[in-house]
């Protein structure tokens, strides 16, 4: 039997946990375990009959039945791959991952990814939906199916779990109305304005590209790649929630793409894509965001692909 990663859960002080986060969260671990145990019909069962799973820029795993041939395809593809999550956020029925998998092809190639989960739980405990935001561009360069140059190793492993959970306070819900306020400065073409929501030491990790931005002003620049890649950007908010010290966003952001992003080439074409954001905040300010989208739905969209 391969060895099974089993992240130890860490509780952020204060929360309060109920039946319903206990059974979610030990819902997890056993994804985590099944995954690493190459137990594809366990978990397909975490899943309602008819769940959903939507990865975007791949497509829709409509059923248990689709989603544990998918998960056979994948350990065919990927054999000894292993899943280690390092946090989730509960609100209810809501629940969002980030987590992060390594794996290896038969011939020995490495590859690994950085991704964010918002699920939703129906009253029996199992997902009845999954959004999924992976960069699909990522591995592929690693595995050197693209002429890329610059892009990220596969990720190390957390090794601990943090579970945060939805306190309803009016904390949270100032948060919420900082990141709304800060993305419609931004795309509102306002990027002074949008700076200005950002601690001045903040960290900015949009995780489809090949660098994370580590400069002191990190949010200018990140705000600046975005704006100049696309001027007319537009972002529509699907989800927000706030939770603790953080809010979690899905979105829809469109605009045409004038100038390179990332492994993405310029195409002046329009392009629409899904993207999620991890974003934290003290003093009623921003101080990191993670970003994910995958690059390969901006290249479709923007009629870049495949990639040359």
């Amino acid at each position: 039997m391969a060895t099974c990663i089993v992240a130890v859960l860490t509780v952020v002080p204060a929360l309060v946990f109920t039946p319903q986060t206990d059974a979610q969260l030990a819902a997890l671990n056993r994804m985590v375990t099944t995954v690493n145990e190459a137990d594809a019909a366990g978990y397909a069962r975490l899943y309602a009959p008819d769940a959903i799973i939507t990865i975007y820029g791949t497509g829709e795993l409509k059923g248990r039945a689709a989603i544990q041939a998918h998960e056979v395809e994948l350990l065919r593809q990927f054999p000894g791959a292993r899943l280690a999550f390092s946090n989730v956020w509960q609100d209810g029925r809501h629940v969002v991952v980030r987590y992060a998998i390594n794996a290896r092809t038969p011939n020995g190639l490495t590859m690994g990814h950085d991704g964010l989960l918002f699920l939703r739980f129906d009253t029996s405990g199992a997902i009845i939906e999954e959004h999924r935001y992976q960069d699909s561009l990522t591995p592929m360069a690693q595995l050197g199916a693209l002429r890329a140059t610059a892009f990220r190793a596969p990720p190390v492993l957390p090794a601990r779990l943090t579970a945060h959970v939805a306190a309803g306070s009016t904390e949270e819900q100032a948060n919420g109305s900082v990141v709304t306020a800060m993305l419609a400065a931004m795309h509102g073409g306002d990027a002074s304005a949008a700076r200005g929501f950002f601690a001045v030491d903040a960290t900015i990790d949009d995780v489809f590209l090949p660098q994370p931005f580590i400069a002191r002003d990190a949010a200018a620049s990140w705000i600046r790649t975005w704006t100049d890649a696309s001027p007319s950007l537009e972002l529509n908010v699907t989800t927000l929630l706030t939770i603790g010290d953080f809010v979690l966003v899905e979105s829809v952001t469109s605009g045409s793409l004038l100038r390179s992003l990332g492994l993405v080439p310029a195409s002046r074409r329009a392009f629409e894509v899904r993207r999620g954001f991890i974003v934290r905040l003290g003093k009623g300010k921003i101080t990191s965001l993670v970003a994910f989208m995958n690059g390969k739905e901006l290249a479709e969209s923007g009629g870049s692909w495949p990639l040359k």
